[in-house]
């Protein structure tokens, strides 16, 4: 015998059946969830669960952060001691780039350590427990760009608390190592040393306004000026040809008393033997010039590198200025 529902019926019948099935569904939102699930935070705000270690590479030194921490946390009080294990988990690194864009590498082994291995304790009436810590013993040997990634993941709750389980949306948290570089020293005082003879030399500019053009870096008077076009989204740059390859300790270079208002206050500079592969030696980061200063009494910038640089071409990509489009330098000078 076959029986027709109405619409109204076979919408209610729709709905227990739906109701049923997510009845027999353990609900997961994270920390959010209703349930006690255990969970491994990543930073405060952290969109994807991770915790980073930014690392500083010069020529001489690391330095920045080499400890992280983890600890994990439950949704709510446990009703009972729950002991958690956490693991490595490198196969997790795949996942991790396709599903965030990136290319890390696995964090290698030889470079970190656990100082605390072992189970984590949530005590029964507790949320958290202590944190696994990871070190980073050999910062100076993690020098990719695409930086680098250490999963942790939760592999194990045991206790008498039968109501615990591993979150799904947060079982994991990633340690990321990111490297950056800078041969540029934070310190701008003038370096010791003489300037280098400009026989020979020449610049390129990524563009002009009238009469202020080029070879105005390079003409010996400060009260003249090369000045970029007036555009808020045009490159700003300038490439200095020594003639030859020299080995410098530094670049000075004088402010545009043209106009005051347009001037660099950051400066990311790359140097060349060829004019095509450049290396990146940092960003000099500064002011516009002192009020007090004038093209007869100039507020000269240095730009020093922490150790001495060989090449015959250096490009300055100015990234941010004073104010407006515009943008210039008077002078510009090398110190060996």
């Amino acid at each position: 015998m076959k029986i027709a529902f109405s619409p109204t019926l076979k919408q209610a019948a729709q709905v227990l059946i739906l109701t049923a099935v997510l009845a027999s569904c353990k609900k997961d939102d994270g920390i959010n969830s209703s349930e006690l699930l255990v969970y491994l935070p990543g930073e405060y705000s952290s969109a994807n669960n991770t915790i980073t270690l930014p690392l500083l590479h010069t020529p001489i030194a690391v330095s920045g952060v080499t400890m992280a921490k983890v600890a994990p946390r439950a949704t709510r009080e446990a009703a009972a001691d729950i002991d958690v294990t956490i693991a490595t988990d490198t196969s997790l690194v795949r996942s991790y780039n396709k599903a965030n864009g990136t290319s890390m590498l696995t964090l290698p082994e030889n470079t970190y350590r656990l100082v605390n291995p072992g189970k984590f304790r949530i005590k029964a009436g507790s949320v958290s427990t202590d944190s696994l810590q990871i070190e980073l013993t050999h910062p100076e040997l993690l020098k990719d760009p695409a930086g680098y990634l250490l999963p942790l993941r939760i592999t194990q709750l045991e206790g008498a608390d039968k109501g615990a389980a591993i979150s799904s949306n947060q079982r994991a948290a990633y340690v990321n190592v990111t490297y950056s570089y800078t041969n540029i020293d934070t310190a701008q005082a003038t370096l010791a040393g003489t300037l280098i003879s400009r026989t020979g030399w020449s610049v390129t500019v990524s563009n002009t306004t009238a009469g202020a053009l080029g070879p105005a870096m390079l003409d010996g008077s400060n009260t003249t000026a090369w000045r970029s076009s007036n555009s808020t989204t045009a490159a700003k740059w300038v490439i200095l040809d020594m003639g030859s390859a020299r080995t410098i300790k530094g670049l000075r270079f004088t402010p545009n008393y043209v106009a005051v208002a347009e001037n660099p206050t950051a400066i990311t500079v790359s140097t060349s033997a060829d004019n095509t592969l450049f290396a990146a030696q940092g960003s000099w980061k500064g002011t516009g010039p002192a009020s007090s200063s004038s093209a007869t009494n100039p507020d000269i910038k240095n730009i020093n590198f922490i150790a001495p640089v060989t090449a015959r071409y250096i490009r300055f990509d100015i990234t941010s200025l004073v104010s407006g489009g515009r943008v210039g330098i008077g002078e510009l000078n090398a110190v060996q």
